[in-house]
């Protein structure tokens, strides 16, 4: 899951944390609901700069209640006396308690909760706990809400993929023929953090050989070896991510392999220029779906195109053929990650970061470069 926040609450934090729970009040009242459970981690990091684990907030018409226990107490003083929020200190256990008190202070009888963060286990219990309190099921609001990023959001992916592109830089330098894909994951990781990266966004996906056709790879003990190596990494500043994906081959690129890179970055490229305000998400991945397929290998492109992308690596939208109807806003950072995947032989994945501006689409990741001839290096 997350790490827990480090950052200290300023006045850009508790300003940004106002804005953000005001526009979650105007979404709610327009679905009729006068306050909402959170129950997610990473919505309370995005709605109140704080994390921590079994942590609830309940945001209501003017308040933003945290509810968590006594090991962020002290931590949590900051938000206490910011005059955004107010903090419910106490054991897991007496929650409801604390959430029945909040719900008589602010007469609350009809609360939201986030069905896709909720078990039902935990729904049950609640119900049977908060007597005379409606808890209505909402899904993807605070999605929605997180799907636009603000200038601030997008300056600190940037910074995600400044570190990860240096870290990467850094990290091929050391590979050597011989290296267990693990090793070359956790220098990679290391080069993050040494550039001030709080983490990975995810466990790099270093795959070499015929290991880089399986998509979601996990790095073992093979050896790095001459020819395909699809590394798939991101880094974590603030709570926010990046992720991307290149494909590189030491010496030269086998006949095949080189013909399939060359139609991946065209689809990408093609699918890359097709993003703007408006455009449906289905169509946006239809154009590389449908270069891949005219070259002979649709079958061989077996995931969506991308994904949007923020505090979490993966978030709404999603490209892909049942994205229809879902149309892309100015704001919005989405990864284009078209690849071609032949088993036993070794795949193609290039995957770049994408922010949907007013009049089209900036990519944000321009500087790592990605080129034919650039993936081919040669192996110290």
């Amino acid at each position: 899951m997350t790490d827990i926040a480090t950052m200290e609450l300023g006045q850009e934090e508790l300003q940004r944390s106002q804005v953000r729970l005001e526009a979650l009040r105007a979404m709610l009242a327009e679905a009729g609901l006068s306050a909402i459970l959170i129950e997610h981690e990473v919505d309370i990091w995005y709605l109140t700069g704080f994390v921590g684990h079994s942590a609830t907030l309940v945001v209501g018409p003017t308040n933003a209640s945290i509810l968590c226990d006594a090991r962020y107490e002290e931590y949590l003083q900051p938000w206490s006396h910011g005059g955004v929020h107010e903090v419910l200190i106490g054991p897991r256990h007496t929650k409801a308690d604390r959430i029945r008190v909040v719900a008589g202070e602010y007469d609350l009888s009809t609360v939201g909760f986030q069905s896709e963060h909720l078990t039902v286990a935990s729904l049950q219990a609640l119900r049977k706990e908060l007597e005379g309190i409606d808890l209505v099921e909402t899904t993807g609001v605070l999605a929605t809400l997180r799907a636009i990023k603000d200038l601030h959001e997008v300056s600190v992916i940037e910074q995600c993929i400044q570190v990860q592109g240096a870290a990467l830089d850094a990290a091929m330098l050391q590979v050597e023929v011989g290296m267990a894909e693990s090793e070359l994951a956790a220098i990679l990781e290391f080069e993050m953090r040494k550039r001030g990266a709080s983490g990975a966004s995810f466990e790099p996906i270093i795959a070499t050989g015929s290991n880089s056709s399986v998509i979601h790879h996990m790095p073992g003990s093979k050896p790095i070896e001459e020819g395909m190596l699809l590394v798939d990494w991101g880094a974590r500043i603030d709570g926010y991510c990046s992720d991307l994906t290149r494909t590189f081959c030491f010496g030269p690129m086998p006949g095949q392999m080189a013909e399939i890179y060359d139609i991946v970055l065209e689809a990408q490229e093609a699918a890359i220029q097709a993003c703007c305000p408006g455009a449906d998400c289905k169509d946006v991945d239809a154009v590389a779906r449908n270069i891949i397929a005219s070259a002979g290998f649709g079958e061989a492109f077996s995931h969506g195109l991308g994904h949007g992308l923020g505090m979490e690596v993966h978030e709404s939208p999603n490209f892909s053929v049942k994205s229809g109807g879902v149309v892309l806003e100015a704001g919005m950072v989405m990864t284009v990650e078209p690849g071609i995947y032949l088993p036993g032989i070794g795949g193609i994945r290039v995957e770049d970061d994408v922010l949907i501006t007013e009049d089209g689409y900036r990519v944000l990741s321009d500087q790592i470069v990605k080129s034919h001839d650039a993936a081919v290096r040669d192996l110290g």
